[in-house]
């Protein structure tokens, strides 16, 4: 199974057991849409302790690099950095949209298909579906059946919305260029997921939403986000005709009507992330991430161990975890050395602070692999020492 994909570092044992299987041609591959229905559940069902909401995507190929937004699979941000903030000015003066808000000239970006840093998911995993087993309309149904496509399941934790300050100033940095320490390579880490639930004139909306990709290139989604479902091309055809006659999905989105969000939109409420976009709640956001990412491997590595791994595999787990924690301790001494881009908006002290903070959560992963003897992490490598 490609690296890529998200089932190499599963998290929880069951989940790890639906991988080896399907690895190993023991489970059965994904021939009619109740086999993906079955899968998606299993794999819900597997991580349902973890209080995460769950969104999906479909590609309709397995690409060298999946889940990466149009405007990363092109050079324009390195010809010129303001390609998105003229784009949106072009669409307004073609009233191709409105004087709403950048984001939301994003959002018709992405719908119109010019390239933005928006990537789609729905929260309709049959929707994820019809797009992993058909390729864009301009080309024929058909046309990439001799190839596996793929269903991401995406495993996430909180909401932004995209009539909210704070994730429409986090915009406007990214594509004005006028607050510094936004452009920090650090904030490549920060993926949001923006909601989008659009009502019209017949009173319906459209499930979906975005993950938003920060900075001038895609970092990599984490691994622990998401995980990957195969789907082979030689089934595309009966899954294309079961959407289509069972489900009536032939064009994406399912829209329902407004008094049935009632339910959903009070849950979202309670995961929106409502604080302001500034350098400091940017920074603990992206300490967030890494909590969770050494939870997940954490994780891992015990369900390993328990299952007797071999050295050598114990090795290559701690020796990925250094790596990640390294891609953040570079973030962070980045920014600690280049006082200039945070000091106007950031108290000397308050960077300290989020600096032992990182050097605490290094120390507890540390102490944790010691205490279950998973083998040796290099903790001293990683601290920040603050001269």
């Amino acid at each position: 199974m490609d690296q890529h994909y998200g089932s190499s570092l599963p998290k929880d044992k069951n989940v790890e057991r639906i991988v080896h299987e399907e690895r190993n041609g023991r489970e059965a591959s994904i021939e009619k849409v109740s086999d993906y229905i079955q899968r998606v559940s299993d794999y819900i069902e597997a991580r349902k302790e973890d209080r995460h909401f769950f969104v999906y995507r479909g590609e309709p190929e397995l690409y060298p690099s999946p889940c990466r937004p149009g405007l990363f699979r092109m050079s324009t941000l390195t010809e010129n950095p303001f390609f998105e903030k003229n784009l949106f000015h072009t669409m307004r003066q073609n009233k191709l949209t409105g004087d709403r808000s950048y984001l939301e000239n994003a959002i018709d970006a992405q719908h119109g298909e010019f390239p933005s840093r928006l990537l789609d998911v729905s929260y309709n995993c049959l929707t994820a579906l019809y797009f992993a087993v058909t390729p864009y309309y301009h080309k024929a149904e058909d046309a990439l059946d001799d190839r596996d496509g793929r269903v991401f399941v995406f495993f996430l934790d909180e909401i932004f919305s995209p009539s909210a300050e704070n994730i429409n100033e986090n915009y406007n940095a990214v594509i004005n260029r006028d607050r510094p320490w936004s452009q920090e390579f650090l904030f490549r880490k920060n993926h949001k997921f923006v909601d989008y639930t659009k009502i019209n004139s017949r009173i319906v909306a459209q499930q979906g939403g975005f993950i938003l990709f920060q900075g001038d290139a895609a970092e990599e989604l984490p691994k622990r986000m998401y995980y990957g479902i195969t789907i082979p091309g030689d089934a595309k055809p009966r899954l294309r005709a079961e959407l289509k006659e069972l489900f009536g999905i032939h064009t994406g989105s399912i829209y329902p009507e407004v008094i049935n969000l009632v339910k959903e939109l009070t849950g979202k409420s309670g995961r929106m992330n409502t604080q302001a976009f500034t350098c400091e709640n940017e920074l603990r956001y992206t300490l967030e991430q890494l909590r969770r990412e050494l939870d997940y491997y954490l994780d891992y590595a015990l369900s390993q161990k328990r299952s007797q791994a071999e050295e050598d595999t114990m090795r290559q787990i701690l020796t990925r975890v250094e790596k990640v924690v390294n891609s953040y301790r570079e973030g962070l001494v980045h920014m600690a050395q280049n006082r200039d881009v945070w000091l106007e908006e950031l108290e000397a002290r308050t960077m300290e602070a989020i600096l032992q903070d990182y050097n605490s959560q290094v120390r507890q992963f540390a102490c944790a692999a010691a205490q279950y003897r998973l083998g040796w992490f290099s903790a001293d490598s990683l601290i920040i020492t603050m001269d």
